[in-house]
């Protein structure tokens, strides 16, 4: 049985009707009585569908007097309309009111298009003051700010049509500025290893990037000089258990059923070593944040959690923009690894406002490692207007906003 390309650890068990890639019961879509991985194949299929159906309509014999009743009446409505516009013009004043304020309306031009594979980039010209809406089709895509007359999107994941509008903007913002409410965090976990950390926690304090940190005990006490400057680099840690336990049987069975031996003294004692450890170790105070390892919780787990004092923080997931950098993955056989390079462009083009993204702080890659490329993933979300969050930042908004 093959596993689920979106839930690595769920097994999937139907294949997709338009597709055919196998997908679990999270990634499940129903429609007109058939299974979907996804709505973007439900869309696609419904497109095909009503390609099919005119391409069989147009296809028929039509009888000769119907043809030439529908020429006839296309021309006549060609008549109408031509006598219509000249009608128009007759009575068109060219120093008339509207025709100063219609000259005078900005507006934005596309100038380029450029296609990199599944991406294109697109710039053009557009007056300053203004931001740049894209279109892709009728669904908005992105906004930028005009600077110095021209605008510019980068690797934009749409097919088109595109078009552009104008908004006009209060303040001359940096072209790098943080859009209010663009916030993401790019969080790191810490388990088993420090290889790459300090290069990590370098690119950050050049950035001056504040962001959320999750430690092991079993972490804090191997590299306790590292715990200290990430506590000193004013980085927000939580918890991450003692030794990173299974906690659920979904590595076995995909469901996140407790797993047997697992009870709520056990958690405590996860998480009270691993805190007292940190105080004991670094004097600062760890945050009231927790995340399971491998992803494994449920609902009485995070109950036990919250009775301790933590909130449990996962990654962003779901709707097919899963933020596990799956920086992780070692083997480069595995159907899950990505190249260094791979995961960077992944992160960036699925970022969204309030999303949590996952990286580890360590890891087992013996070659290809993600930790050299952290910088070009801040940089490069810092160009797209985000701004850099703790995630108890974003918590707090979203508990604020229910």
């Amino acid at each position: 049985m093959s596993l689920c390309p979106r839930h690595p650890r769920k097994s999937a068990r139907r294949r997709c009707y338009l597709c055919r890639r196998p997908f679990c019961a999270r990634c499940e879509v129903r429609d007109h009585h058939h299974l979907f991985c996804s709505n973007a194949c439900v869309h696609e299929f419904r497109r095909r569908r009503t390609r099919d159906r005119w391409t069989a309509t147009l296809a028929r014999t039509v009888p000769a007097s119907a043809s030439f009743a529908a020429i006839a009446l296309l021309l006549a409505s060609a008549a109408a309309a031509t006598l219509g516009v000249v009608n128009r013009l007759a009575r068109f004043d060219p120093a008339g009111p509207q025709t100063a304020r219609r000259a005078a309306a900005p507006r934005a031009r596309i100038r380029s298009i450029e296609s990199d594979g599944s991406r294109v980039s697109l710039s053009g010209s557009a007056p300053d003051g203004f931001g740049v809406l894209l279109f892709s089709g009728g669904r908005f895509v992105s906004v930028e700010q005009v600077s110095a007359g021209n605008f510019r999107f980068d690797r934009v994941e749409a097919a088109g049509p595109f078009r552009v509008g104008l908004i006009p903007l209060s303040d001359e913002l940096p072209a790098t500025a943080a859009r209010p409410g663009k916030e993401i965090v790019v969080s790191f976990d810490a388990g088993s290893s420090d290889r790459g950390a300090e290069e990590i926690l370098r690119a950050l304090r050049e950035r001056k990037i504040h962001t959320t940190i999750f430690l092991t005990g079993q972490f804090i006490e191997h590299y306790p000089d590292i715990a200290r400057e990430i506590a000193r680099d004013g980085h927000e840690v939580g918890n991450h258990t003692w030794d990173h336990p299974h906690l659920t049987t979904y590595a076995t069975n995909g469901e996140q059923d407790t797993r047997p031996g697992v009870t709520e003294a056990f958690l405590r004692s996860e998480l009270d070593r691993t805190r007292a450890l940190f105080e004991k170790i670094t004097g600062a105070r760890m945050a009231p944040l927790w995340r399971a390892p491998y992803g494994e919780e449920n609902a009485r787990i995070r109950d036990w959690a919250r009775s301790d004092g933590y909130s449990h923080v996962s990654w962003t997931h779901g709707h097919g923009a899963n933020l596990d950098s799956l920086d992780w993955v070692s083997d480069p056989a595995s159907p899950r690894y990505r190249t260094s390079e791979r995961v960077v462009e992944r992160l960036v083009s699925l970022a969204r406002p309030g999303g949590i993204m996952l990286l580890h702080l360590g890891t087992d890659r013996k070659e290809d490692a993600v930790a050299p490329r952290v910088p070009e993933l801040l940089d490069s979300l810092a160009s797209r207007g985000y701004r850099f969050a703790r995630a108890s930042e974003i918590l707090s908004t979203e508990a604020a906003e229910r």
